[in-house]
């Protein structure tokens, strides 16, 4: 059995992933973003000229924590690295992640802002089922 494979309800679920990396001192950065589970993979949507990317480009290692907010004892984290981190010209997966989320893909982006798709590798998992 896969490691997600218990945990597709609430990864394909609407719930928002609090996302952390490592800032340049060794501090915990933490950010809730929306994902993208993709087979055994994670997947986020990074722009350019942000702290999380920035981070992750320095060290690939990330932590998502994703709580079910119907059931808030039933959570999973999920911890591993950046696989893959390509720029998203074409912005499929922004638009991928949006459709999951509200149905429709509108960037809140300024014109022009570069988009990055990160892959995450799972590692290790922890989770509570709650009740």
């Amino acid at each position: 059995m896969s490691l997600l494979a218990p945990f597709h309800d609430l990864l394909d679920s609407t719930a928002v992933a609090f996302v952390s990396t490592i800032g340049k001192a060794g501090e915990p950065q933490i950010t809730p973003l929306w994902f993208l589970r993709d087979g055994e993979h994670v997947r986020i949507s990074l722009v350019e000229g942000r702290q999380k990317l920035r981070n992750l480009r320095r060290d690939p290692r990330i932590s998502l924590a994703v709580v079910d907010p119907a059931r808030p004892t039933y959570y999973v984290e999920l911890r591993g690295q950046v696989a893959e981190l390509v720029l998203d010209e074409t912005m499929d997966l922004e638009r991928r992640i949006a459709v999951k989320y509200t149905g429709e893909h509108v960037d809140i982006e300024p014109p022009g802002a570069q988009r990055f798709a990160a892959t995450i590798a799972v590692e290790k998992v922890t989770s509570q089922r709650g009740i």
